[in-house]
């Protein structure tokens, strides 16, 4: 059984800079879009390690690095990179339609 995907409009492109990530809440999700050598990617925006909020932590290449522990999260996959973190992360599919952002949930991630 597969499910549908709904897509919703987050911000324009523009509103994120290049290098940047911003925190977003879409329903009861803390989602995280971050742009990084021009494409964009979404995950959740809260650590599997500890609740911290990943769009504070720092960004080199296609990695985010959380900003309590220090653990890694490869933005493209949602793997778990180094330790402390040893779960992966949720990513979304994200498309850019007209300069604006939209990202896709399953119906019932967006309740509450």
């Amino acid at each position: 059984m597969s499910t549908e995907l709904r897509f919703v409009k987050i911000c324009k492109s523009k509103d994120i800079p290049d290098g940047r990530g911003r925190s977003f809440k879409v329903g009861s999700l803390d989602l995280a879009v971050f742009h990084v050598e021009g494409k964009f990617y979404a995950t959740c925006d809260i650590c599997s390690h500890e609740h911290e909020h990943l769009s504070d932590g720092w960004l080199e290449n296609h990695h985010i690095e959380c900003p309590r522990h220090g653990a890694m999260f490869d933005l493209r996959t949602g793997e778990a990179l180094s330790l402390p973190a040893t779960e992966p992360i949720q990513v979304y599919p994200l498309e850019i339609r007209d300069g604006e952002i939209y990202v896709g949930f399953p119906e019932e991630y967006l309740k509450g």
